[in-house]
C-alpha cells in the first residue's frame, strides 16, 4: 500500500503496478549519468525532476506535498547511502553497474564493500536538501499541516533548466 509518487523505478500506484520494477524508468534513470559511469546526487536529482513532471502529467491522483518530496527523494539518497564509495564524486560516487545490479538482481553487488560509518537521517537529509537545491525549492520541516492538500511544492521547471 506505500506508495511515493514520482518513485525512481516504479510506476505510480494510481496509473499502474507499483511493486514491480518498471525497467523502462530503471534505464531512463541509468541513462542520467553525466559520465556514463557514475551518477552524482545532481544527476539524480535530474532524473527525480523528470520522474516528478511524468507523475504530475501522467497521474490524475497526484499530490507532491513536503512529505511525498521527502519520501521520493530519500529513495535515491539511500542508494548513494547503501551502495556509494569513495571514487571522483567523493564519499558518494554512485556506479552505474552497481545500480543496474542492485535493481535486476535485488541484491548488493558483488564488489559491494560495508561502509566503514553508520548510514543515518542526518545524512540523508544533507543528500535530499542537496537534490532539492539543485531544482530549486526546499522541504519544509517540520512539515507543515495540511501538507498533502494537494500543493505541490517542486517547480514545474528546476532550477538546472532555467
Amino acid at each position: 500500500m506505500t506508495n511515493c509518487p514520482a518513485a525512481p523505478t516504479r510506476n505510480d500506484r494510481e496509473i499502474g503496478d507499483n511493486v514491480n520494477l518498471n525497467t523502462t524508468l530503471l534505464e531512463s534513470l541509468l541513462s542520467f549519468s553525466s559520465d556514463g559511469e557514475t551518477l552524482t546526487l545532481e544527476d539524480l536529482a535530474e532524473h527525480h525532476h523528470l520522474r516528478h513532471n511524468q507523475s504530475r502529467a501522467e497521474n490524475p491522483h497526484f499530490r507532491f506535498g513536503n512529505q511525498d518530496a521527502a519520501c521520493t527523494l530519500a529513495q535515491y539518497g539511500n542508494l548513494v547511502g547503501t551502495l556509494g564509495k569513495i571514487g571522483k564524486n567523493g564519499l558518494y560516487t554512485l556506479f552505474v553497474d552497481d545500480v543496474r545490479h542492485f535493481y535486476l538482481r535485488e541484491d548488493l553487488p558483488t564488489s559491494y564493500g560495508r561502509r566503514q560509518l553508520p548510514y543515518y537521517s542526518v545524512e540523508a537529509n544533507e543528500y535530499i536538501d542537496r537534490m532539492t537545491h539543485h531544482i530549486g525549492f526546499q522541504i519544509v520541516r517540520p512539515f507543515p499541516p495540511g501538507d498533502q492538500d494537494g500543493r505541490d511544492v517542486e517547480p514545474a521547471v528546476a532550477k538546472f533548466n532555467l
